[in-house]
């Protein structure tokens, strides 16, 4: 599980913060799904996501460890429906902890900035 904040300076920009959650099996692989509550133009907006992403080294259990995301998004309000293509990079500390932290910048959009903590639960 993951708290996130993001901010997407754009045009239209949405500025918010909400819950993420990825699946991963014993793999660099992983699927996850954020959902986060904020604002967009004045108005309250939505913004979901859902990605792929790849640690470097997911089994690390102290420092930080790369990764690499991409997906989509979609942010909504009372005026209009947004989609956009999303492509991230990050750092995860202690990735096969049970708890760390996570920075992330990327696009999808416009610039999409992203912080937070996140908690693991491992599977035998």
């Amino acid at each position: 599980m993951q708290a996130l904040g993001t901010v997407a300076p754009a045009a239209e920009a949405f500025v918010g913060g909400g819950l993420g959650l990825i699946l991963r099996a014993r793999s660099r692989l992983g699927f996850g799904l954020t959902a986060a509550l904020g604002t967009r133009d004045g108005n309250l907006a939505g913004r979901g996501e859902v990605f792929l992403s790849f640690v470097l080294d997911p089994f690390r259990q102290r420092g930080v460890a790369p990764y690499a995301a991409g997906g989509v998004a979609v942010v909504s309000d009372r005026i209009a429906t947004s989609e956009y293509l999303v492509a991230t990079v990050g750092l995860a500390a202690n990735p096969a902890r049970r708890t760390g932290w996570f920075v992330e910048a990327g696009v999808g959009g416009g610039l999409r900035l992203a912080v937070g903590l996140a908690r693991r639960r491992r599977t035998r």
